[in-house]
């Protein structure tokens, strides 16, 4: 594995498209009490857009989440670490398809003006904004005994928003993603954005992106250990590297904001792929804790060889 070339291809990747400086921003803390508030707001919201009435909702407190069990079997959640809130409409994944696959364009209108009626936007907050990032579609597809397929038919459309703030995308999971059947009915709502800024702690230059690529590429070779033969040169198969502020998931605590850059990086050598997501600081100081998960590869195996080890597999 070219060393040079992977740091090179992380470091344009985003080279083009960095601040010279960004802020580092403590998160409003909150309590139960605001998780419910938080969890109430999110329920008028799904009655609105779903008739699925909240006011004799079940609620069940666990130790990191709040289970919701709605009418007719719908059911929502909410995570107390980061007030991320989920709900998911009862019924077949298979109920309500749509009448025809439609050109992604369409459906990409269709998802917006669904989000535009739910006023998602709010949840973005003063200082933020949501920005269309994809659209997923769930299809499926049959064919009978004598070969003959069937034509595709589309089940459910999802568009995924991206949270941003000041312009520097929030990355990590769809800040929002919103399912809709062919009906236009609200099969499914996520918002993951936590409950805002609560002030500015710092103003910082943002350290150039070989520089973080270079500390992406030593993660990463501490992670695969030391390997029998060399890598071949062509083992990377895809890499990329963007910039923003990261959240660390909606079942850990976040106090902090800070710039950072993620890397995401697939490798594939004989039988085996393995894809790494690595996060490093943007900035010349650490403000949040990044721990580099993992300590080695997956052991391969080559499915031709009876269950044998691959004697030169990634560790």
């Amino acid at each position: 594995m070219n060393e040079q070339i992977l740091i090179d291809s992380l470091a344009a990747a985003c080279a083009d498209r960095l601040p010279n400086r960004a802020d580092v921003l403590a998160l409003r803390p909150f309590t139960l009490d605001d998780v419910r508030a938080r969890a109430s707001r999110f329920l008028a919201l799904v009655e609105e857009a779903t008739e699925c009435a909240h006011d004799r909702a079940n609620f069940a407190t666990r130790d990191d989440r709040t289970l919701v069990q709605l009418a007719n079997g719908a059911r929502a959640v909410v995570y107390h670490a980061s007030g991320a809130l989920q709900f998911k409409a009862a019924g077949s994944p298979f109920e309500s398809p749509f009448a025809r696959v439609e050109e992604r364009a369409v459906l990409t209108r269709i998802v917006t003006e669904a989000a535009q009626r739910l006023r998602l936007q709010e949840w973005a907050g003063d200082s933020g904004s949501l920005q269309f990032e994809r659209l997923f579609q769930s299809k499926g597809q049959g064919a009978d005994r004598n070969e003959r397929i069937a034509e595709p038919v589309l089940f459910r459309a999802t568009g995924a928003w991206r949270h941003l703030i000041g312009g520097i995308p929030v990355l990590g999971a769809a800040s929002v993603a919103l399912t809709l059947s062919g009906n236009g009915a609200t099969e499914a709502l996520a918002v993951h954005i936590r409950p805002g800024v609560a002030e500015k702690l710092d103003s910082t230059a943002i350290i150039a992106p070989e520089t973080a690529a270079r500390q992406v590429a030593a993660n990463l070779a501490s992670v695969l250990g030391n390997a029998k033969e060399r890598l071949p040169g062509d083992v990377v198969a895809s890499q990329t590297m963007r910039f923003g502020y990261l959240d660390l998931g909606k079942r850990t605590s976040q106090r902090v904001l800070a710039p950072v850059f993620v890397a995401q990086i697939v490798l594939r050598h004989r039988l085996e792929t393995q894809a790494y997501v690595f996060a490093v600081p943007a900035t010349e100081r650490s403000y949040l804790d990044l721990p580099l998960f993992g300590t080695e590869a997956m052991v391969g195996r080559a499915r031709g060889a009876g269950g044998k080890h691959c004697e030169n597999g990634l560790r």
